[in-house]
């Protein structure tokens, strides 16, 4: 990913791919191929690790921005390919933290171009969500887990998703209640 607050251009995330040449493996290539704009967001949460509130404690806990969270997880259907993937973002410029994420999209071929299909950040109420993970199913039900806290809340797990129908319509919502 790339946030125009620390690159120049536009908030972007970035494809790269590669080309393993079993023969002569130096002549393998790792290469960026695609740059997809996305809606706006902002991930810097300054230059310490002290950005998360907990629950009577003055110690704050370390957001993670800038980085992809978890693996990116890729399925192939067979007449599309997906990648979903997630990432902290600071929702109101207070370090209030949410988890946005992303489901890519591509046709069967190979050398085709991913789209962002869908997108969205989680932040439902004040407390900050961070540190996400997510999977799509075979069902076509998304799964997000994260870390949640604030100055209310003691530090946490939990996790929401998206059923088959939002899922199906491309919302961007995680329409399954946060349990």
């Amino acid at each position: 990913m790339s946030d125009d607050a620390f690159n120049s251009g536009a908030d972007q995330l970035w494809i790269y791919e590669l080309a393993a040449n079993w023969s002569t493996p130096a002549s393998s290539t790792f290469s960026r191929t695609q740059q997809l704009a996305v809606a706006a967001f902002d991930s810097d949460f300054g230059n310490d690790w002290t950005n998360i509130a907990q629950l009577s404690s003055t110690q704050q806990l370390d957001a993670i921005p800038q980085v992809i969270m978890n693996v990116p997880q890729y399925r192939n259907f067979g007449t599309y390919q997906t990648i979903v993937c997630c990432h902290t973002v600071d929702v109101d410029a207070t370090d209030h933290a949410g988890v946005r994420w992303y489901e890519l999209r591509r046709g069967t071929q190979a050398s085709g171009n991913w789209a962002i299909r869908q997108q969205g950040t989680y932040a439902p109420d004040a407390h900050s969500r961070w540190m996400g993970s997510i999977m799509l199913n075979g069902s076509g039900k998304i799964g997000l887990g994260y870390s949640v806290s604030s100055s209310s809340l003691n530090p946490g797990i939990r996790y929401t998703g998206q059923s088959s129908s939002a899922y199906s319509s491309g919302t961007g919502v995680m329409d399954i209640p946060e349990q």
